[in-house]
């Protein structure tokens, strides 16, 4: 019987308590010639997401183009379960971006890798300007 609970003890000490990331929202919007590109990644996971949590924001024409990087935020030091982080992006001095936007429709991903995460996590919007969306 104490052995069955220590083999027990030690299966579950052995368990990894889940963290995990997701791109909760990729949002788009455009007001004149601005445009405003918020991200939002939660953690649905049990326990806290430790750091660094990297957001990475790419955008192109559409899927026949290859994906541009637009910028990279790497200062979130962890998301505690339960919780989320946004972080916004304007384009006042990106010409990639003002040019795309230009264009008509375009496509932004957010891919957000973390510590213990095997694979990015991906998110893909699509603007467009006739709708606003």
């Amino acid at each position: 019987m104490k052995r069955i609970l220590l083999l027990t003890l030690l299966s579950l000490l052995q368990l990894p308590s889940f963290a995990d990331t997701a791109v909760e929202s990729l949002l788009v919007r455009r007001q004149g010639d601005n445009v405003n590109i918020r991200v939002t990644v939660n953690n649905p996971g049990r326990t806290t997401q430790a750091g660094p949590v990297v957001v990475t924001l790419f955008a192109r024409q559409d899927e026949t183009q290859e994906w541009i990087q637009i910028t990279s935020w790497n200062n979130i030091a962890k998301i505690p379960k339960g919780n989320r982080v946004s972080r916004d992006y304007f384009d006042e001095n990106n010409v990639t971006l003002k040019n795309l936007a230009a264009g008509g429709a375009f496509e932004v991903l957010a891919a957000v890798k973390a510590p213990g995460v095997a694979t990015a996590v991906e998110k893909i919007s699509r603007f467009d300007n006739e709708s606003g969306q």
